[in-house]
């Protein structure tokens, strides 16, 4: 008896192993981060935000510049899940799009690779590929804590999907999309505008995009934009942490325009960009072995020779992000690269593909036995699968925070050791978003006031200070910082007690002060 398979049969079998696999992908990739998820806030792998994120989002209120609303927005919506500690519930939201971004590089890495490949190999390859970019250091050690930037990769890998996919088919809805998300991914982090360049260079290279329809995608980034509107609406709610009361144009300027950190951007003097190439060099060999990378080079090399176009795509991703890293003058910055990593991981897909097919003669291997070559084949494009599984046992044990709670344990025991009416002056961003969050997410009783010595300066948040704690008086004016927490200090120091997370010199030569813990408590000097 022989049996015979239709077209369609087989494009159902392939249709669904191509999912099979997908669903693999993320499930290995989110068992990786959900084992070495960090229980709560965290201070590491530069981590610190997370306090100010998780009290934003579990507040309904406004972050840090630029505000990050669709993050925000995301994460109450994790909040909402019935177990865990908060912060723990919103690191899950960290490990599900770290985990979705990887999963969507493999559908992207099915796209790119030729056409004459051996499906069975094609599955491997994007599996592989996708898996080393899932199990890098870089993104990993964002999918187990409370950040935006596993997002980010999610949002850029879905728009890198959608800008392939419509180079291929030139379906107009395809347009529509990629514009919503690049909207969107704005959205939750501003770096996304780098992606512009390239997208633009691949859609008008296609010449599958006239004027009209160019303007329908301009019109749904604004769409996707408009999730920015929810800062006014959350400020206008008078949230505990609301930055720059977005509320009024200035304040929405303010906030959405991250001015803070303007000075950062391209900020880094020439003295120090040799040691930050080679930092970013060896990085970028840490994040996928040189083994991964040599694969990666290949694909590049491959591209240059066969699809130009789309190597100018992508290499335009790559170059203007790294660049735009290795000048952002932060020590935390190489977090930006995340989305270079997410096309190296396609190069290496497409170096993978190239290897396995035009260097390995496989029509000479045994003609007199071709189940020989079949086997051998198989074989060598599994052993494309080493290179995630060196990536997991570099890092697994490398990322692990399941064990770290020391920046809510800060948090507590600070609150445990001043009483309810105290007023803690509150220094460095480790210290201010760790008790905001203690304070403001997990407290059931009043707790003690905490003040960001940082942002005292600014009306806005010296006015969302009143609003939450009228029992304290807060000065007004436009005096120098010094002199507005002076004036704070000599005006609640009679009747309440006063502490310092950090010392200052300078306030403390003013007051008399003695050591509780690890802070300060400050006194009228005799």
């Amino acid at each position: 008896m022989t049996w015979t398979i239709s077209a369609g049969e087989e494009t159902m079998s392939s249709t669904k192993s191509k999912v099979v696999v997908a669903v693999l992908v993320f499930v290995t990739c989110l068992a990786c981060y959900f084992v070495t998820l960090a229980p709560s806030i965290t201070w590491q792998h530069d981590g610190v935000d997370s306090g100010d994120l998780v009290t934003a989002a579990y507040t309904l209120g406004v972050a840090h510049p630029p505000g990050y609303p669709l993050f925000l927005l995301l994460a109450k919506t994790f909040t909402l899940l019935p177990f865990g500690e908060v912060a723990y519930r919103v690191n899950l939201l960290s490990a599900f799009f770290a985990a979705a971004a990887a999963t969507t590089l493999y559908w992207t890495a099915l796209l790119i690779q030729p056409d004459e490949s051996v499906g069975e190999r094609k599955l491997v390859i994007a599996a592989a590929s996708a898996l080393a970019f899932g199990l890098s250091s870089t993104l990993w050690s964002q999918a187990v804590i409370a950040e935006v930037y596993a997002l980010h990769a999610f949002m850029v890998a879905a728009i890198l999907l959608l800008a392939t996919a419509f180079r291929s088919t030139g379906e107009r809805r395809l347009l529509w999309l990629l514009g919503l998300a690049l909207g969107l991914s704005l959205g939750n982090h501003l770096s996304a505008i780098l992606l512009v360049p390239g997208t633009l260079i691949l859609i008008v290279r296609r010449q599958r995009a006239r004027p009209a329809a160019l303007l329908e995608m301009a019109g749904f980034v604004v769409l996707g934009l408009s999730i920015y509107a929810y800062l006014p609406l959350s400020s206008m709610q008078n949230p505990p942490v609301d930055w720059g009361a977005p509320h009024t144009w200035s304040g929405f300027w303010w906030t959405v325009s991250a001015r803070i950190y303007s000075d950062y951007a391209f900020g880094l003097p020439i003295a120090h960009l040799p040691a930050r190439i080679a930092s970013w060099l060896s990085l970028l060999g840490h994040q996928f072995t040189w083994l991964g990378l040599a694969v990666g080079l290949a694909g590049v090399w491959e591209l240059c020779d066969s699809d130009r176009e789309y190597l100018a795509f992508t290499l335009t991703w790559f170059v203007i992000v790294v660049i735009y890293s290795l000048a952002y003058n932060t020590s935390d910055s190489y977090v930006y690269l995340i989305p270079s990593y997410l096309v190296f991981g396609l190069w290496i897909a497409r170096g993978a593909s190239f290897l396995l097919r035009d260097l390995v003669p496989w029509q000479t291997i045994r003609r007199d036995r071709p189940s020989t070559g079949s086997r051998l084949e198989r074989l060598a494009s599994l052993s494309i699968l080493a290179l995630p599984l060196l990536l997991l046992g570099a890092n697994l044990r490398a990322l692990d925070l399941s064990k770290d709670t020391e920046a809510r344990d800060y948090a507590v025991q600070v609150l445990a050791d001043t009483p309810s009416d105290a007023v803690i002056i509150a220094d460095t961003d480790a210290h201010i978003f760790s008790l905001w969050y203690v304070r403001y997410v997990e407290a059931d009783e009043p707790e003690a006031a905490v003040v960001a010595k940082g942002l005292f300066h600014y009306q806005w948040y010296r006015d969302t200070l009143t609003r939450h704690h009228p029992e304290i008086y807060v000065p007004t004016g436009e005096d120098d910082p010094y002199a507005l927490l002076f004036a704070l200090i000599d005006a609640n120091l009679p009747t309440r007690p006063i502490y310092l997370t950090d010392p200052d010199d300078l306030i403390l030569d003013r007051y008399s002060h003695s050591r509780v813990g690890s802070l300060y408590r400050l006194g009228v000097k005799g």
